[in-house]
C-alpha cells in the first residue's frame, strides 16, 4: 500500500481552524516565526521522519509557530524526557509517550492533562485507544499511533503440509499445522519471533496470556501472571522451544529480526506489530511474494468465543504529549491537534488511524484492504500494566520469562520469583 499525500488546501482549512494567529487562510506570514517549540520523536517504527518534517515545515508556514523534531531510537526516548522534565529549562515542549510510561510520567507530574482539550471529539476515539493513556482518572496524552500485534502466515506452506491454506484459529490448531509442516521437512522451525530479553518479550507474553484468557496484572495493577493463563502462556512458549517449533534465534530476536526470518521464508507463523505488512510483497526484501498474509492471531481452545472476534493481542499505542514545565503549550497543543488530526491520518494510512471516522471510511477501506482485520484485531487488545515503576517490573519480568525460556528455571519458578520481585518494588 503507497502512501497517500494529503491535500494541501484540506491542511491550509485545518491549520488555519486550529491556530490563533487570526490570520485568514492563505494570508502571508511572516518570514521570522514568531513562537518556536521542540519535540521529541521516535525514528523507529510508526511513522517515517521526513513524514513529520513534512509536517513540521507545513505548519510553520501557515502558523508561524517553528517546529524543531529530534528523532531519537525507542530505547533513548524514556531518558531524554525525563531529562527534559526535570530541567530548569526543558530541553522538549512536545513527546511521543508510549502508554507504558502514562502511569510514571502522570504521577511524577512530568505531562500535563488533556482533557478538557480533547472532551469535543473523544468520542471518535476507540475507547481501547483512548484508555491507554488515562490514569488517575485523567487523560495525559493525544492517542497518535494505535501499534498492535498480528499474525503472520505463510499460506503456501500450509498448504504444502496438506491443509486448506486458511489460517489456524486456534493456538492448538496451529500447532498441529507446525507438527505437520517439520514432519514433511517443509520448514525446520515454523514459529519465530521476538523473544530477546527487551520490551518485546514483555508485549509477546502479554498477548499470548490474552490469548489463554487472562492479564498479567489485575486492574489495581497486581501481578497475577505466574498463575492461570499467564502461567499457561509461558509453558506454550517453553513447548515450542523444547518440540523444536520455535526457532532458537527468538530468544536473540527483536522485531525487525523476527520479520526478516519470515520475509526470508525462514518461519510459516510469526507474530508482529503492523509495520511487518509492507514487507510481505516487497521484491526488494522478500524471498516470499505472493505467499503471505496477514491476519487475527489465534486463542486457546478453550477461550474461542470468549472474546467478541476470538482473538488477542497487546497494544503499543503512542500518544503526543505535552512537557509541563514547557513555557509554550499553548503552541504545543496547536501542534498536537495538527499531526494526529483525521486529515493527516487519512492521508497517511501506512498506520492505523486513531479516529473511527477514519478507519470505518469507505476511503480508507478502499486503499487499504487489511483495514477489516486491523479494526477486528485492535477491538481485543490487551495492555501491558499501567503502574509508576514500569520499566522496572518489565525489566523483572523480561528477565525470568527469558530465564524460563532458557530452560534455567521452570515456567512456574520463573514467574513466582518474578512476581515476588515486583511486588518488592
Amino acid at each position: 500500500m503507497k502512501k497517500i499525500l494529503i491535500p494541501l488546501l484540506g491542511l491550509i482549512t485545518l491549520l488555519a481552524f486550529i491556530s490563533c494567529s487570526g490570520k485568514k487562510t492563505g494570508e502571508k506570514v511572516s518570514a521570522a516565526p514568531q513562537e518556536e517549540i521542540h519535540v521529541l520523536y521516535m525514528a523507529q517504527a510508526a511513522y517515517q521522519p521526513e513524514d513529520v518534517e513534512g509536517w513540521a515545515k507545513l505548519f510553520t508556514d501557515i502558523t508561524g509557530i517553528k517546529v524543531n523534531v529530534d528523532f531519537v531510537k525507542y530505547d533513548e526516548q524514556h531518558e531524554k524526557v525525563v531529562a527534559s522534565a526535570v530541567a530548569a529549562t526543558p530541553t522538549y515542549d512536545a513527546f511521543s509517550l508510549d502508554l507504558i510510561w502514562t502511569a510514571e510520567f502522570a504521577s511524577k507530574g512530568f505531562a500535563v492533562p488533556l482533557d478538557d482539550k480533547i472532551a469535543g471529539f473523544k468520542d471518535d476515539i476507540p475507547k481501547s485507544i483512548l484508555d491507554a493513556f488515562v490514569y488517575d482518572g485523567k487523560t495525559w496524552a493525544m492517542p497518535f499511533l494505535a501499534n498492535f500485534q498480528l499474525f503472520f502466515y505463510n499460506v503456501d506452506m500450509i498448504k504444502r503440509a496438506g491443509f486448506s491454506g486458511a489460517p489456524p484459529k486456534t493456538l492448538e490448531e496451529m500447532v498441529t499445522m507446525m507438527k505437520a509442516m517439520k514432519r514433511k521437512g517443509i520448514v525446520k522451525y515454523p514459529w519465530t519471533d521476538s523473544w530477546n530479553q527487551k520490551e518485546g518479550l514483555t508485549c509477546e507474553y502479554t498477548w499470548l496470556t490474552g490469548a489463554f484468557g487472562g492479564d498479567t496484572f489485575d486492574k489495581d495493577g497486581k501481578p497475577i501472571f505466574n498463575t492461570g493463563p499467564g502461567l499457561k502462556a509461558l509453558q506454550f512458549m517453553v513447548m515450542l522451544l523444547k518440540d523444536g517449533l520455535a526457532s532458537p534465534k527468538s530468544l536473540t530476536n527483536d522485531e525487525p529480526a523476527a520479520k526478516d526470518d519470515f520475509i526470508a521464508g525462514q518461519a510459516a507463523f510469526t507474530s508482529n506489530w503492523t509495520f511487518q505488512y509492507g514487507f510481505l510483497d516487497d521484491p526488494k526484501v522478500s524471498k516470499i511474494v505472493g505467499q503471505a498474509k496477514m491476519g487475527l492471531l489465534p486463542v486457546a481452545k478453550d477461550v474461542l468465543g470468549k472474546y467478541k472476534y476470538n482473538t488477542a493481542s497487546v497494544s503499543g499505542f503512542q500518544g503526543a504529549a505535552i512537557l509541563a514545565n514547557s513555557k509554550h503549550k499553548e503552541a504545543a497543543w496547536k501542534w498536537l491537534r495538527f499531526c494526529t488530526s483525521p486529515i493527516v491520518q487519512r492521508a497517511y494510512l501506512t498506520e492505523m488511524p486513531v479516529w473511527k471516522s477514519v478507519a470505518n471510511s469507505s476511503y480508507a477501506a478502499k486503499m487499504d484492504p487489511t483495514m477489516k482485520i486491523k479494526a477486528e484485531e485492535i477491538a481485543s487488545v490487551h495492555h501491558r500494566p499501567r503502574v509508576p515503576q514500569y520499566t522496572e517490573t518489565s525489566s523483572i519480568l523480561q528477565k525470568y520469562i527469558h530465564r524460563a525460556l532458557e530452560m534455567k528455571l521452570s515456567p512456574k519458578e520463573a514467574l513466582d520469583k518474578a512476581k515476588a520481585e515486583i511486588e518488592k518494588l
